[in-house]
């Protein structure tokens, strides 16, 4: 999105706070994302009194529509990917890729955070998310 502020103040209608902007300027988040170039602010809201966060990521500059290396919407404007908590990553990991999921990503430590990129039908991303303990 060009603009987060319109989406933080919708969502915060909804009950979610800011918990969370860190700067992606390169480097292994957005390699993670299979855009070794974006810059962007990844800003992350929190439902009070539930586990469920959403994501923004406010770019700088816009990305083009190169779909890049994944066939997923991982480069797109708007919806980017759902996240589902699991309690062991590898296992979860195990059982999809056996079932014939495709895997996008190697596992990457985030904000006290095991993270894995996956293909959905359709192309839908999904994303693996494992709490540090």
């Amino acid at each position: 999105m060009a603009d987060a502020g319109p989406a933080i103040e919708f969502f915060a209608l909804l009950g979610f706070k800011k918990t969370h902007v860190a700067t992606i300027d390169g480097g292994v988040p957005a390699r993670y994302m299979g855009m070794p170039a974006m810059r962007a602010q990844h800003i992350t809201l929190a439902l009070e009194g539930a586990d469920f966060e959403i994501q923004l990521l406010q770019f700088d500059p816009l990305p083009g529509t190169d779909p890049g290396m994944h066939p997923t919407n991982l480069r797109k404007l708007g919806f980017n990917h759902l996240a589902f908590r699991v309690d062991d990553i590898e296992a979860a990991t195990a059982h999809l890729v056996a079932n014939g999921v495709t895997m996008l990503s190697e596992v990457m430590d985030y904000i006290s955070r095991k993270l894995r990129l996956f293909e959905g039908p359709e192309g839908i991303t999904f994303e693996l998310v494992q709490r540090d303990a």
